[in-house]
């Protein structure tokens, strides 16, 4: 598992979209010395978790990120394929966060699949999920699950995996952007507040596993147990459909009384309980038996995006190369979003930066 090649393997993976980035650069300005010394310390056990980076992203609401180092995600990309060999099989198919072939528009196309056969949807998520997932609970799945099993590098993975679970970013880390606004989150959404058993850092790609992981005995407990049969789940936001209310308003009390007893989790209190008729409002969709709109909350961040960009572009009398591409890629997404939907007149309605005017010339 720690071998030269599997390391460099692991980098190639990390390096596909993280490649510009400055920590990126500085890594491979002595690329094959700082593998090197990856695969001493991994065998000798000797590795250590570097400085994370902490900052806030502001959409689509105020969070706390930390992201590793790039030398630190190419650990992760080394783990996460193991665990990912070993536990896929048992996770189930309606689960559509960070899988293979899953992503946000196969899940919006099963949501509509499951309201075309059923009368009403309950719509759920967990509250401050990252912050807080029990590490103990998570690292005992984990060592439970391999320590019998017939995985290749099992003791090499449960090393990794409690390494990286029990980290504390809050520990070793530098701060981008106004600290000050660090108070404007609550409690229970920020690592530094929450107690040390609890909580994984947003951001990162085994954070993303992890969740799953976490949930998979729950997802298997709906689906087994309960024989739920119209359900999926995108990271902690999760939907079941069913043509009778009073059985949704039971699975809520049994899903509240699994979450907090196998879990130590606890729902958040605005739970949705509707009519598919009226739509569900999940991933950036409203999605209803028949068709598929955007949410606006989408179009109106497209438009202030826009406009900023429109205003650089007036006060500067033009884009740099760089920031067309930037933008591109924000529109390309945009766009992409909009294909999903049934919101043709929407694209010309709101209008793309595509003119030649904006192109710069390369000189």
């Amino acid at each position: 598992m720690f071998s030269f090649n599997s390391i460099y393997k692991a980098y190639k993976s990390c390096r596909k979209n993280k490649r510009n980035t400055i920590n990126a650069l500085e890594f491979e300005k002595d690329v094959l010395q700082n593998l090197w010394n990856l695969e001493n310390e991994l065998n000798s056990k000797s590795y250590k978790i570097g400085k994370s980076i902490c900052f806030l992203a502001s959409s689509p609401k105020l969070r706390e990120v930390f992201a590793s180092d790039f030398r630190d995600r190419v650990v992760h990309h080394l783990l996460v394929p193991h665990l990912e060999g070993f536990y896929e099989p048992k996770f189930i198919y309606d689960v559509y966060n960070n899988r293979k072939n899953r992503g946000i528009h196969l899940a919006i196309k099963r949501a509509q699949k499951f309201s075309k056969s059923n009368s009403y949807y309950l719509q759920l998520d967990i509250k401050g999920f990252f912050y807080s997932l029990d590490k103990n609970i998570l690292f005992l799945k984990i060592f439970n699950d391999l320590k019998n099993s017939n995985i290749n590098f099992k003791d090499e993975i449960i090393w990794l995996s409690n390494k990286i679970i029990y980290h504390d970013p809050t520990k070793n880390f530098t701060f981008r952007g106004d600290i000050s606004k660090l108070k404007l989150l609550p409690p229970h959404k920020t690592l530094f507040k929450v107690p040390k058993h609890r909580g994984l850092p947003i951001g990162n790609l085994t954070s993303q596993f992890f969740a799953n992981l976490y949930m998979n005995s729950f997802d298997n407990f709906l689906k087994r147990y309960l024989k739920v049969k119209c359900y999926l789940r995108y990271v902690d936001d999760f939907v079941i459909f069913e043509n009778s209310m009073e059985k949704l308003l039971y699975l809520k009390k049994e899903i509240e009384k699994y979450l907090l007893n196998e879990l130590d989790l606890k729902l958040r209190d605005d739970f949705k309980l509707k009519k598919v008729n009226d739509g569900l409002d999940f991933l950036g969709y409203i999605v209803r038996p028949e068709y598929i709109l955007v949410r606006k909350r989408v179009v109106n961040n497209y438009k202030q995006k826009k406009a900023i960009w429109l205003n650089k572009f007036e006060k500067n009398r033009g884009f740099s190369y760089e920031e067309f591409k930037k933008f591109q890629s924000i529109q390309a997404s945009f766009k992409g979003h909009l294909k999903f939907a049934n919101s043709n007149r929407l694209l010309h309605k709101v209008g793309l930066i595509d003119d030649e005017k904006f192109i710069p010339k390369l000189t």
